[in-house]
Formats: structure tokens, sequence, C-alpha cells
């Protein structure tokens, strides 16, 4: 059974699975912004409820600490929703995220984080474009409901 915040859960094994790389955003500490990485996602023969794609952010990320995930909603200036997974890593002995802070001045999130876009019907597609880019760079910092 997943962690209560883990969104991802393992692919069923089978034969007919293939690994595929899956754009999105790494926001990593030391680099001033926002970088397009390809995450290494194993996709199911058929897609189910429970055979979602499994997003490797290991593969970014490492494994040095615990991964969180959240997933978040974004909305275009049309109000067109999208979705967008997030997995981060919090690191307190790094310095605040400087790809991050260029995003949003006032983060002062010491870690790494991933984005990449929720599908209708897949847990994770790719991100493309510089509107789909952007929305992506808001998703890692919601605005409050007031």
């Amino acid at each position: 059974m997943p962690f209560p915040d883990t969104i991802r859960s393992p692919c069923a094994p089978s034969t007919k699975s293939s690994p595929r790389n899956i754009r999105g955003l790494y926001f990593c500490a030391t680099v001033d912004k926002p970088l397009p990485v390809k995450i290494a996602t194993i996709i199911p023969d058929v897609e189910t409820e429970l055979a979602k794609r499994f997003p490797s952010f290991e593969s970014i990320l490492g494994t040095r600490a615990f991964i969180n995930e959240c997933l978040v909603t974004c909305f275009d200036p049309t109000g067109k929703e999208y979705k967008y997974l997030i997995a981060y890593q919090e690191h307190p002995d790094l310095p605040p995220n400087r790809a991050l802070r260029n995003v949003h001045p006032e983060a002062n999130f010491r870690g790494e984080l991933v984005v990449m876009r929720s599908g209708l019907r897949s847990l994770v597609v790719g991100i493309k474009g510089k509107q789909d880019a952007r929305l992506a760079e808001q998703a890692t910092c919601p605005q409050s409901e007031d």
C-alpha cells in the first residue's frame, strides 16, 4: 500500500509495460531557472484506475530524502482547468531553491521539485509549449482560497 501522501502507485508487472521519457520541469536548488527534463515513466499496456503510469521521480531527485507528492489544479486565462503532479524533497541543509525563487520571489522552500502535467485519462503526460510550462510554474505556488 502506498504512503498516505503518495499519488503514484506501483505499476502491475507485465511483459507489455514499457518505459518512456515524459517531459517535466525540474526546480533544482542551485540553478536559476526551472529546467526541462525527461522523466523515466513506466507505462502499463492498459491503463486503468489500478494500473497507472509510474513516473520515476527518483531518477531526477534521487533517494536521499522522502519524496512527497501533491496534485495541483491551475486555470489558463480562458478558465480551462489543468492539473499538475508535483513531487518534492525537502532538504533543510540547502539554501532556498533559486529556480523556485526566480518564479515566486517570496518562496523560501529548501529542497528540489519536479512538476509533470496530469492528463484526463493518464496520471502524467508531457509538458508541451510555453503556456503549459508557465502553468506548471504557477502550480508550484498555488494561490490560497479566501
